[in-house]
């Protein structure tokens, strides 16, 4: 059996499929998605590696082989490795660059190059093979004195450059073996529980006899009695008693100890606020208009244009428990990590522990751990930011993208992509609805939505008919003519003036930076250019 694995730490150059043999006493467990460590170029340096594909027929008649599995099950479902392949040739990025955009990073692997001796062999013979090379015989000193396994690391900082040749000679020799050993960034949590290994009854007859047992040992066992198993933890906290206390029932039999798999989870807590249930007219409508997209089953996109305040949330919400109760899967998107918190509130205040939070605040442990939550079904909405759009849901029937006209959907790493094409080719490949949310929206979804190719619906009002906030435009050149040659229009100062006089306080919000985003002459507009484009130079002081 072949394996065509796609290579980390390759150029976009040389980024392709490569064919590796699968030894015999690996192919039982060998499955597309599944990372593999394998040699790599002339010199085989180890590699990282993952399976795209299991095939009969390679077109090399000389392969080498797989090294080892760094994973015991795929990480990575064929549906995603078919978007890799997509987004390889859409945002001319590698495979494993596409491949690791996907993963959370407490999967990511710290790799470790590992010297061992090969099972069976001869420590006499193993010298004599050695010879008179100084080196091979010092790392074989290593060796022995550390049970046959020593870090390459180890080897390189204790003999320099004239490891890797010494090496070289012994593996041929049919001495050593070298692999590579991934371990994860993060480990699975795991609380240790006790399980009552005797009846109910006779736990309630030992702690009443109180024979052989301690007054703590007793009262674990009258309330393991009742619960059946509980983590050693909350048996501790409820009867007093210590760990020994636990390990000594353990050893009598009377109870058994197990290591359960918990998941690490974000501190949220539901909103306090009234539930988004009731939709006036105007979101009714909007609403209603949406569902129908949805019930159709078939792959659509949407642009819901509400003013801010219109209450665009709430049609979110019963979109989503409509899509929850029909069996299906949905994910939100937000712009920015600081509105995750109000949506996920909103979301656990309505959907409960069914949802999945997935951005970059979170510590390695809580994104891995709720990765494993999507990626296990046990989830059924997800809120995120940018990258939450590769969340594993298998049931996706309906994308919404919050605020669509973000740049912050825009990735500036490789791969450099934008979550809104990622979005749309899931909702392609899925069947899904794209809804984009906006009070402003890009140019290019409003185009979309009047030209026909998204549904457009609008909501004008906003919720409960509150007025919108007063807005002035001050023009600049006007100011300059009038012989305002300041930053601050008359007015802005106006205003000012007026909250300093009651007592009230004022935000001056400069969104660009440098001191001036643009230098113009007052005469005649001439203003400066980049040279290379049409964008205006920006001043900064520091250039004084």
């Amino acid at each position: 059996m072949i394996a065509r694995v796609a290579l980390a730490e390759v150029v976009f150059a040389i980024d392709k499929l490569y064919d590796y043999l699968i030894p015999g006493s690996l192919l039982p467990a060998a499955e597309v998605g599944m990372r593999v460590s394998v040699p790599f170029a002339r010199g085989n340096r180890r590699r990282e590696g993952i399976i795209f594909e299991l095939t009969e027929k390679s077109d090399y008649e000389k392969l080498k082989p797989i090294d080892s599995f760094l994973d015991e099950a795929p990480v990575i479902s064929k549906a995603q490795l078919k978007l890799a392949r997509w987004m390889k040739a859409r945002f001319f990025c590698t495979y494993y660059e596409a491949v690791k955009a996907m993963l959370p990073a407490g999967l990511w692997l710290n790799t470790e190059y590992v010297v061992r001796l090969k099972s069976k062999t001869d420590k006499e013979t193993a010298y004599l093979k050695a010879g008179d090379d100084k080196t091979a015989l010092s790392i074989l000193d290593m060796l022995y004195d550390n049970e046959g396994s020593v870090t390459f690391g180890t080897l390189k900082e204790a003999l320099g450059d004239r490891a890797q040749p010494a090496l070289s000679r012994l593996e041929e020799a049919g001495i050593i073996i070298r692999e590579v050993e991934g371990k994860r960034r993060v480990s699975d949590k795991t609380v240790s529980t006790a399980v009552l290994e005797i009846s109910s009854e006779e736990a309630l007859e030992i702690s009443a006899r109180k024979k052989r047992i301690s007054h703590y040992q007793s009262e674990i066992l009258k309330l393991l009695s009742d619960l059946g198993e509980a983590s050693v933890k909350e048996l501790c906290y409820y009867t007093g008693a210590s760990a020994s206390s636990v390990k000594a029932l353990e050893k009598a039999g009377y109870i058994s100890l197990k290591h359960v798999e918990t998941f690490r989870r974000p501190d949220y807590s539901p909103s306090e606020k009234p539930l988004l249930d009731s939709l006036n007219a105007v979101q009714q409508e909007a609403y209603e208009g949406i569902s129908s997209l949805l019930k159709a089953n078939t792959a659509s996109a949407a642009l819901l244009y509400g003013i801010t305040g219109s209450g665009k949330t709430a049609v979110y919400i019963k979109l989503i428990r409509d899509v929850i109760n029909s069996g299906g899967h949905a994910l939100a998107l937000v712009p920015e990590i600081a509105l995750t918190p109000q949506l996920v509130s909103t979301f656990y205040q309505h959907f409960g522990d069914r949802v999945a939070v997935l951005h970059s605040s979170l510590s390695l442990g809580e994104r891995y751990d709720e990765w494993k939550r999507i990626k296990a079904g046990l989830v059924d909405a997800v809120v995120g930011t940018r990258s939450a759009v590769f969340a594993p849901l298998t049931k996706l029937r309906l994308l919404i993208i919050d605020e669509e006209q973000e740049y912050t959907y825009k990735s500036e790493n490789a791969p450099r992509y934008h979550a809104r094409d990622i979005a749309k080719y899931l909702c392609v490949e899925t069947g899904a609805l794209l809804l984009l949310g906006s009070a402003t929206p890009s140019v290019e979804s409003m185009y979309s939505a009047k030209t026909g190719k998204y549904k457009l619906f609008r909501m004008d009002r906003r919720y409960n008919e509150q007025p919108l906030p007063n807005v002035i435009i001050a023009d600049m050149k006007e100011e300059l003519k009038k012989g305002n040659g300041t930053n601050i229009s008359s007015a802005l100062k106006h205003e000012l003036d007026k909250n300093l006089c009651n007592g009230e306080q004022s935000i001056l919000f400069i969104n660009r930076r440098g001191m001036s985003s643009a230098v113009y002459c007052p005469e005649c507009g001439l203003t400066y250019d980049c040279p290379r484009c049409s964008a205006h130079l920006t001043y900064h002081s520091a250039n004084r």
